[in-house]
């Protein structure tokens, strides 16, 4: 940086008029601070000089004295507040800030747009790299200037000059948007928002092959992204201040909802960069809820669905709270509600489940009781779903589980289904289970599968993440295609043919190694061949992908008229589920409804399957 811009014609003027005020400037650019009491117009080291144009700070460690502007007060919140340099005292570097945080407890008395002299030391906060630079250990305080208006900076793009958002840390920056909603997870436990400036952003191995062009699209999605946050540290906020209209089935803040006029002071906390907002936002135009399922072509509807932890207690009223899931009979009572409509309006023939309770296949299961009040609903004439019943207690060794649900009208079974719990699918991917189904003239096998989740508790070796994109326990998932693969070509169910369906949750993108490795066996994804938008069922940390498959062998594909994902649940906030452990229990009477939103986390898949095949299947990879 040049010395130079260190100090402004006005500053210059000022000090020169005091006898013996100019004070030394030292080998880093930076006055050399004396001790003594503060003095007003003094020469100070600029806002810009101590962010310096790279990531961290070049002065951390010294000791400098700022004068600068309050931009926003936070003591309360996030432990300090923000000084902004006045227009006209800028440098000319784009890639460098014009606002620093200050890490002080005491309170402020001055307010916001007053003018203060402060002593600290230059610091960095925060994990490296995603540090946010800091003036900590104030030694000295005071008031130089009566308040004046503050002006955020406009900002009308991201990433839109070399240093990305680097550039604004610590500055107060506006948004007039609109601006694209893409992650609501967090609304709840900490008030916050995820925002991107190109629309909806895809999970890097959704839309690439693991390696330069995901980790790529990585970047990008993390230079188009907002954090949008309460400007308060702690968890379950009682008040969500910020948000135009409280959070209800009328205001939904779904993903794909526009944004418009943000303002607050951008920060870099916990490796993102969070834009603490000093007014609610402007306004909110919520996406709409797709109320039917999609139209899907066929003679029979096949569906899968993670159901998000069904756990029944004991089965008679009892046993809660529940090793995952549902803390207590009425919030059972509650998430059954969710799940039975989602079902019901569904109205698929065969549904592949995940996520139930492994608890075995008697009348006080898990699975038995869902059937039940399934049909309860649906009442005698549309009440006939039955279940597969393995020829064991259960199976696999997890809390959780896969199942097969299907309407006896529609489909019948035959023989009995099979599963494996043979290499990774003894300890970590749940075990598939299999069933040949038959109707009219077509006969065929569904699975249900869930692979190994990325979460990263005790992964080693081969399971740790990669960095490429995939997470971790990549390798156990691409073990659990190859055994699921080599024993489906033994033809367990002993049908003769080779008409198969794999449907469920491979916790594995869409152009991640599992899946590339089960289309390498002849397997088609026939989301990815019928599908002409972008397809998702998931939503994570403000990137939307695929973790729930379906892939047919080219017999069968060929008999696939159409598939489609109910976005009721990725899109949806948290908030609108049955239950959570911090859950606000006043909320339960404006958000709650008995309905299919926000039933699970993950969004159903819904195939039609034609009787007779098309007369040109899709191609393998396709």
């Amino acid at each position: 940086m040049n010395t130079k811009r260190l100090v402004s014609a006005v500053a210059i003027s000022a000090c020169l008029a005091a006898t013996g005020c100019a004070p030394e400037i030292g080998p880093n650019g930076i006055p050399v601070v004396e001790d003594g009491p503060l003095q007003c117009g003094r020469i100070a080291a600029a806002i810009h000089t101590v962010q310096g144009n790279q990531a961290m700070s070049p002065v951390v460690g010294e000791i400098v004295e700022v004068e600068a502007r309050v931009s926003a007060k936070f003591i309360d919140g996030l432990g300090g507040f923000y000084l902004m340099a006045d227009r006209g005292s800028e440098d000319q570097d784009p890639a460098s800030s014009e606002g620093i945080f200050v890490r002080h407890a005491e309170p402020l008395e001055w307010p916001v747009g007053s003018l203060v002299r402060v002593r600290a030391t230059v610091a960095e906060l925060g994990p490296a790299p995603d540090t946010q630079t800091a003036l900590i250990e104030v030694g000295a305080l005071v008031q130089c200037g009566k308040p004046v208006p503050m002006q955020a900076r406009p900002v009308a793009a991201a990433g839109s000059d070399p240093a990305g958002w680097e550039r604004y840390e610590g500055e107060r920056i506006s948004v007039a948007g609109p601006v694209s909603l893409v992650g609501n997870e967090d609304l709840l436990r900490h008030g916050s928002l995820i925002v991107s400036f190109d629309g909806r952003d895809f999970a890097p191995t959704e839309r690439h092959i693991p390696g330069q062009d995901a980790l790529a699209l990585a970047a990008a999605n993390a230079a188009s992204q907002l954090v949008l946050d309460d400007a308060r540290l702690d968890e379950f906020p009682k008040k969500l201040w910020h948000l135009p209209a409280p959070l209800t089935p009328e205001a939904t803040y779904r993903v794909d909802s526009e944004v418009r006029g943000i303002d607050g002071v951008l920060e870099q906390r916990e490796g993102e960069y969070r834009l603490q907002l000093i007014a609610p936002i402007a306004s909110v135009t919520h996406a709409p809820r797709p109320a039917k399922p999609p139209e899907v072509d066929g003679d029979l509807r096949v569906a899968s669905f993670n159901v998000l932890n069904y756990f029944n207690g004991d089965g008679a009223g009892g046993g809660f709270p529940t090793e995952r899931g549902a803390q207590n009979p009425d919030a059972f009572k509650r998430q059954t509600a969710k799940i039975v409509a989602a079902l019901d309006v569904l109205d698929a023939d065969i549904v592949a489940l995940m996520e139930v309770e492994n608890d075995g296949y008697g009348e006080t299961s898990a699975l038995a009781g869902l059937v039940r009040s399934l049909n309860k609903v649906r009442g005698p004439e549309r009440g006939d779903y039955s279940f597969v019943k393995p020829e064991a207690e259960r199976i696999g060794s997890d809390l959780i589980t896969v199942a097969l649900i299907y309407r006896q009208s529609r489909v019948q079974t035959q023989g009995a289904p099979a599963f494996t719990a043979e290499g990774p699918f003894a300890q970590w991917s749940r075990a598939p289970l299999a069933q040949r189904f038959v109707s009219g003239a077509l006969d065929f096998v569904v699975v249900a599968n869930h692979f190994k989740s990325k979460g990263c508790q005790d992964a080693e070796g081969p399971d740790r993440d990669q960095e490429d994109g995939q997470g971790c326990y990549n390798a156990k998932r691409v073990e659990s295609a190859r055994v699921l693969a080599d024993w489906l070509a033994t033809d367990p169910l002993k049908t003769g043919h080779d008409r198969v369906l794999l449907v469920g949750d491979l916790n594995a993108y869409g152009n991640e190694d599992p899946v590339r490795l089960l289309t390498s066996r002849g397997y088609i994804d026939v989301v990815s061949a019928q599908m002409s938008e972008p397809a998702y069922s998931y939503v994570f940390r403000g990137a939307s992908g695929r973790l729930d498959h379906a892939l047919a062998t080219a017999s069968l594909a060929a008999h696939v008229g159409g598939v489609g994902e109910w976005h009721i649940n990725a899109d949806e906030s948290p908030g609108f589920e049955y239950d959570e452990p911090d859950y606000d229990r006043r909320a339960l009477k404006t958000r709650y409804r008995p309905d299919v939103f926000r039933s699970s986390d993950h969004d159903p898949l819904l195939l039609g399957l034609r009787l007779q095949p098309q007369t040109v299947a899709p191609v393998p990879g396709g």
